[in-house]
């Protein structure tokens, strides 16, 4: 178990049995009322939503999904409730049947054209011809992303609409069932773009838990002053061309640009906010000085320009186990990473492999070292790092090794302070 993490003091993590974790940097998740699409939808930088959401991913009902992925390398889309599936009768015995439920199911127009040999299906998203097959009877039919063709009638000449298609009502429920799914996945950053108080508190509890058993997540979401670490209180809002953001949905925005940070870059006066316009509301700088003292990141014009003021999270009340540079994004976001990448090495390296020896605690010290000095002291992201910051001990039982491992993260330059003379 961490008992605690402090720049320059010790990290100490006990190597035993528990899942293999893994670093990662980019993934976001969140959970949205859809209208369409599969219970877990996984969404890849450049990747079209027409199929696996039914709008594409210029529409406005998609603004959400796309202030993400401006960002980010992937989104795991949880979809909240499923909904009524839309449907309409073909045939005699012959029903055409959206392959999810929801309103958009409504916006599905099929035709049957009768041809030599067979029939023409053609299936239509609005205007949009999206499948069109030739078969020979209804068992032929190949279902298309869109619809299932179900019963054993005769086709004939027809052109509908389907109906019935509603959305879900969503629950608690639904939100309980997001996170038992979303443990399997694996993320950086998780954000909630409602206005519920209540499920914006489970989600920051759940975000905790996650970090109890090691999986270093973080959570991006609107007017939760958690006076944590893990937590971003992102609280203004945004316009773009196409629509305007309130503050609950920039959070989206704030993922995507934390998530693509990792290690390597802070999102202080991060710029271009892409596709912004302008931010809402504008604030006076002794208002961005109060909310950034209160823990909220922001966004602000700076220089005519959407930027992010200053990557810091929700801590506000510092300890001295957590000191005031804990509310540094990229200081956690640091250390998150070198807890995860040195639990990860202990689990595939040393656990079950390297004897609890003198000898083989010493191969143990030798990989932390070389770990720490190749991908965090040699890049630049810890500073002032020797091999003697790192101790290798019997743990409590015959099996189990105490590391402890004293890092300094290298932050970035935030405050420039210059002094002009005249003369």
């Amino acid at each position: 178990m961490i008992n605690a993490i402090l720049p320059g003091v010790y990290i100490e993590t006990v190597a035993g049995d528990r899942e293999t974790s893994r670093t990662v940097s980019g993934i976001v998740t969140t959970a949205l009322p859809l209208s369409w699409g599969d219970k877990v939808t996984s969404i890849r930088k450049g990747a079209d939503t027409l199929l696996a959401l039914g709008y594409a991913r210029s529409d406005e009902k998609m603004k959400i999904v796309n202030e993400i992925m401006n960002y980010a390398n992937e989104l795991i889309l949880y979809r909240l409730g499923e909904g009524n599936k839309a449907r309409g009768e073909l045939a005699d015995d012959v029903t055409a049947v959206a392959i999810y439920g929801g309103l958009r199911g409504n916006d599905i127009h099929v035709t049957v054209d009768t041809i030599q040999g067979g029939f023409t299906i053609k299936t239509f998203l609005e205007t949009l011809e999206v499948d069109s097959q030739n078969i020979t009877d209804v068992a032929a039919f190949r279902p298309n992303g869109f619809i299932e063709i179900v019963g054993e009638g005769t086709l004939n000449r027809a052109s509908i609409v389907l109906e019935g298609g509603a959305d879900a009502v969503i629950t608690a429920a639904d939100y309980e069932a997001y996170k038992a799914e979303i443990q399997k996945y694996d993320y950086n950053v998780m954000v909630y773009t409602g206005t519920d108080a209540s499920t914006a508190a489970g989600l920051v509890n759940f975000t905790n838990e996650q970090r109890d058993r090691d999986n270093m997540v973080q959570i991006v979401a609107n007017g939760v002053a958690a006076n944590n670490p893990a937590v971003y209180n992102s609280t203004i809002g945004g316009k773009t061309l196409a629509y305007d953001l309130t503050p609950n949905e920039a959070c989206a925005t704030m993922a995507g640009i934390l998530a693509m940070q990792g290690i390597e870059g802070s999102a202080t006066f991060y710029a271009p906010v892409i596709g912004w316009t302008d931010v809402n509301p504008r604030l006076s700088v002794p208002q961005q000085e109060l909310k950034t003292k209160a823990g909220e990141i922001l966004f602000v014009m700076r220089h005519n320009a959407p930027t992010v003021l200053y990557d810091i999270n929700s801590l506000t009340t510092f300890t001295a186990e957590q000191p005031e540079d804990f509310r540094k994004g990229l200081v956690m976001r640091t250390l998150d990473m070198y807890e995860m990448d040195l639990q990860y090495l202990l689990d595939t390296r040393a656990v079950g492999k390297i004897r609890n020896s003198k000898d083989g605690r010493a191969q143990i010290k030798g990989m932390i070292v070389d770990m720490s000095k190749k991908h965090y002291a040699d890049p630049g992201y810890i500073e002032d790092f020797e091999a003697v910051d790192v101790t290798v001990e019997q743990g409590t039982s015959r099996d189990s090794v105490l590391v402890r491992v004293g890092i300094k993260v290298a932050d970035t330059t935030d405050k420039i302070y210059v002094t002009v003379t005249a003369l």
